[in-house]
């Protein structure tokens, strides 16, 4: 079977803008080349901010992945543009909302583990805050998240607290995801969703993109794909099957499964599936379906 894949999350974004890469044929873990073998490829290009990023540095990193993007127009590969953590964003105000928007970007994260003037983290670097943490969305950050709800904007539960995930599904009526989390009953990484945080995400129509980071896969730090199926099978459990899809987080992890070392491989992760008779309707769900549902692509 020749798949399509549709990927929430990478941290490419940041190589390209600052290390001179490019999307066609870098040594990245995710390129153009490495997907020639796939119906097509979409892959979410996260500009990653840990505080070090101004508003013009975003900008200009939008530019760069557009200008990017249009060099790969004759192939199959294509890009959406997130931001992850803009509440770190030292200069934001709150019309960038709308300025980001209509500059490209589809979906924004509130923090990345910290806590930020919008909203509380996860912690870092086990995530030790995730249940911890009494702090959800402030104010502040209720107003940004009108403006996203204004501009049409998805917002990535990724990196927050568990108070700030259910603060957000009680106060948002936009479209909500998490780009690249598993399941914490299968792999107890606080950065991971509990079962009723999935339910709550999968009530709301949200998708869960599942992260191949060993760390977010079981507690030993060595994995292969075969923990990533164990995380789809049990959300696939909790009744998931529109709401799963994939968020390798390629490019911000220092590992990755045995088997799946970069995005050419993400085919071994849905030919286990189908080993395992899944059907290629419920495949195509996860492979790219749900995630391109949401964003209506």
């Amino acid at each position: 079977m020749k798949y399509e894949i549709f990927d929430a999350h990478c941290d490419t974004a940041l190589k390209l803008y600052f290390d001179g890469k490019n999307l066609y044929d870098s040594d990245c873990m995710v390129s153009a080349k490495k997907c020639e073998n796939y119906k097509k490829a979409t892959y979410t290009m996260a500009i990653f901010n840990d505080k070090s990023l101004k508003c013009a540095d975003i900008f200009a990193i939008i530019e760069k992945i557009k200008a990017e993007t249009k060099a790969l127009k004759h192939t199959n590969f294509d890009t959406v543009i997130a931001v992850e953590g803009l509440g770190n964003t030292p200069d934001l105000a709150l019309a960038d909302v709308e300025k980001l928007a209509k500059s490209g970007v589809r979906i924004m994260s509130l923090t990345w583990n910290d806590d930020t003037p919008l909203c509380g983290g996860v912690g870092y670097p086990k995530g030790e805050g995730a249940e911890g943490n009494t702090k959800g969305l402030t104010a502040l950050g209720k107003e940004y998240l009108k403006e996203f709800e204004k501009n049409g904007i998805i917002l990535d539960t990724s990196h927050i607290s568990d108070k700030g995930f259910y603060d957000i599904l009680e106060n948002f009526g936009g479209k909500v995801c998490t780009t690249h989390s598993n399941s914490r009953a299968v792999c107890s990484y606080k950065r991971n969703l509990t079962d009723d945080m999935f339910i709550n995400l999968k009530n709301r129509g949200g998708v869960a993109g599942i992260n191949l980071c060993p760390d977010f896969l079981n507690d030993t730090g060595v994995a292969s794909s075969d923990d990533a199926v164990r995380h789809i099978e049990h959300f696939m459990a909790l009744g998931g099957e529109n709401n799963i899809g994939i968020g390798a987080d390629f490019d911000g992890i220092d590992s990755t499964p045995s088997d799946i070392p970069d995005c050419g491989f993400l085919y071994v992760l849905f030919d286990k599936l189908l080993a395992l008779n899944y059907s290629e309707d419920i495949i195509n769900k996860i492979s790219h379906q749900n995630f391109e549902k949401m964003l209506k692509i």
